[in-house]
């Protein structure tokens, strides 16, 4: 028997609706699953913008304290905790990308368990199968530091309409609030093709010179490999089932003291030789990983297309340990994508060049995002863009991804900061705005925070993007910092 629930139509399910609690777990009445784009963002509310609209939830309510992109998150807890919602993603069979960021509101607490599940749903709703299950253990998620998740699903079977995705917080010693916020699902080419990303059976698959595996306080699951000494690991991916000239993604999550970390994502033939230049070639300096505060920082980037002849993309990391220290890695993964990042000097090693500024310099430092320099906007607002061709946008949607930093003295304010895709048309002009993300005053100050969007699908005649951030004015203390700007596409 159906009946409404805050706006819903449900059916009694076993628990029904809690009247203690703002909203009600559910299994939603059949309907037919609307015809999505085959590129966006499948959750139309990621920011939580317009509240816990279109989501259900246990336990859960809305903030504006401490945002991670626009002017809301939502909260999990005190306690256990419960929020998910059914996604219409059609008869498609690709896998999904998935992508939150997670931060525990107040200091000293022990913030409890989180799992991220996303369910394979029939026409019916009815659960086929699961695509994936992410669990993040007590004590990861907490005030030093904000995380930004990655992870892709496996393909839905045959019959999938729907995909259920369900946040779930465990209780630990109270209080224990999680803020959540950000949240995308879009669709990408192929599952995971690494072997044991997450180290959750040792080293299989890899071949290792330092790195062990260990079993305290992962980034993700139960496992992550640690070293203590100049260590080597990687794994080879045969490209065979790929098409020729394919770019890969490629993201991975780091934590540790002094060590210098080198990533590469090197192009191999048939007979194991290497073919120049590498795919990815990332340096992340052990400064950058101390002054995360013990927690994982995460990394996203696209590769080249590989080469005539490659046979296989070997995915290595080398760290360099400076004093007596440790580097934690874990969740690795290797997509195939649609592009290369479309932007040149994305880590701005070059100065600004192929960037047009405004009150915005190149500055050299020791703990970048990557590499060895960041672009750094003025205190009284500035600006920093580039335009970039994009050959056969019509239709298609881009994933822009890039690092930010602010610090200062105290509790000043650092202002916002737009960070903004915009479409042109041939002469130049401006076709409208395809990915708007601001980036809100924070009280997080010298942590490297991780943001991801997936636009809108560019207009039929678009034929290059404007990838611009802007900053209003904040208080003179304070620094705002771009790094390893990525825009690309997925499928």
């Amino acid at each position: 028997m159906a009946k409404k629930c805050h706006g819903q139509t449900v059916v009694h399910a076993p628990w029904g609706c809690a009247a203690s609690s703002p909203g009600c777990l559910y299994f939603p009445a059949a309907a037919t699953p609307k015809t999505e784009a085959g590129c966006i963002n499948f959750i139309p509310n990621p920011s939580f913008e317009t509240g816990l609209a279109s989501w259900l939830w246990n336990n859960a309510s809305i903030s504006g304290a401490n945002p991670f992109e626009g002017t809301q998150e939502a909260n999990l807890g005190p306690g256990a905790a419960s929020l998910f919602r059914d996604i219409p993603i059609g008869s498609s069979s690709h896998p999904l990308f998935f992508s939150f960021n997670v931060f525990a509101p107040e200091e000293n607490i022990n913030s409890g368990s989180l799992a991220a599940e996303i369910l394979w749903l029939d026409r019916s709703r009815l659960p086929i199968a699961t695509g994936l299950r992410l669990f993040i253990p007590e004590g990861r998620i907490n005030n030093a530091s904000r995380i930004t998740y990655f992870e892709a699903t496996d393909r839905p079977p045959s019959g999938t309409a729907w995909a259920r995705l369900q946040f779930s917080k465990g209780s630990g010693a109270l209080p224990d609030p999680v803020n959540l916020d950000q949240v995308i699902l879009a669709r990408a080419h192929t599952p995971n093709l690494l072997q044991n990303p997450g180290f959750e059976l040792g080293l299989a698959g890899w071949a290792s010179i330092s790195f062990v595996p260990d079993f305290a306080v992962p980034y993700e699951g139960a496992a992550q490999v640690h070293a203590t000494d100049n260590g080597i690991l990687y794994q080879d991916v045969p490209l065979a089932n790929l098409p020729a000239r394919t770019p890969l993604l490629l993201s991975f999550a780091v934590s540790g003291g002094q060590t210098d970390l080198s990533v590469q994502v090197l192009w191999l033939d048939e007979a194991g030789g290497q073919l120049e230049p590498p795919g990815i070639d990332l340096f992340i300096s052990g400064e950058t990983l101390v002054a995360q505060r013990n927690n994982y920082l995460t990394y996203l980037d696209l590769t080249q297309p590989a080469p005539p002849g490659a046979a296989a993309a070997r995915v290595i990391f080398t760290d360099t340990i400076d004093k007596q220290t440790d580097i934690f890695l874990d969740k690795v993964i290797l997509l195939r994508a649609a592009s290369a990042n479309l932007l040149q000097n994305p880590s701005f090693e070059e100065g600004l060049d192929q960037w047009n500024a405004v009150n915005t310099a190149s500055v050299p430092t020791g703990d970048a995002y990557e590499g060895n320099a960041v672009a750094r906007i003025d205190a009284g607002g500035g600006l920093l863009y580039q335009e970039v061709e994009l050959p056969s946008a019509a239709g298609r949607c881009f994933v822009l991804n890039f690092g930010y930093r602010s610090s200062s003295i105290g509790v000043d304010l650092s202002g916002n900061t737009l960070a903004e895709v915009q479409w042109l048309d041939s002469a130049g002009r401006e076709l409208g705005t395809g990915l708007s993300l601001v980036v809100p005053s924070t009280s997080l100050r010298a942590q490297w925070l991780v943001y991801t969007g997936i636009t809108e699908p560019a207009p039929p005649n678009a034929v290059a993007a404007r990838v611009k951030f802007t900053r209003s004015q904040g208080s003179p203390e304070v620094i705002v910092e771009i790094d390893k700007v990525v825009l690309g596409r997925l499928i």
